[in-house]
């Protein structure tokens, strides 16, 4: 890379190394998250660009527990999708921004083909 070239790229160069300290910074929350909770379950834990961490957990009583932890609400809802799978999703989940990084931990899971008739013959109400 030519002198010219290099000084044009410094401003994106530091715009890289800017973005590699913010996933740095959330590996470390997400390291110490999991740490100070080792007792609380999780199936898998996802970094995502712009300061988030997912974490998925194995049960909808688990997004529960985490959720009582870190102080936070719980949002749960039922949905159909309609891309013709006959499929009803149940959602459980729980956000709470842990020094400046978001956390969102969720679980989802398929209704039972009973569970599902029940929810759909009632309108989509629990």
């Amino acid at each position: 890379m030519s002198a010219t070239n290099t000084t044009a790229a410094q401003p994106l160069l530091e715009m890289i190394a800017a973005d590699e300290r913010a996933l740095l910074r959330t590996g470390e929350v997400a390291r110490e998250l999991l740490a100070l909770h080792a007792d609380l379950p999780l199936t898998g834990v996802r970094l995502k660009y712009g300061g988030e961490i997912l974490l998925n957990a194995p049960a909808a009583e688990d997004v529960r527990a985490w959720a009582e932890r870190l102080r936070s609400e719980i949002t749960e809802h039922t949905d159909d999708p309609g891309y013709g799978s006959g499929s009803v999703f149940q959602h459980t989940s729980t956000e709470s921004v842990i020094e400046g990084v978001r956390v969102h931990v969720w679980h989802c899971r398929i209704l039972a083909d009973a569970e599902a008739a029940a929810w759909r013959k009632s309108g989509g109400r629990p």
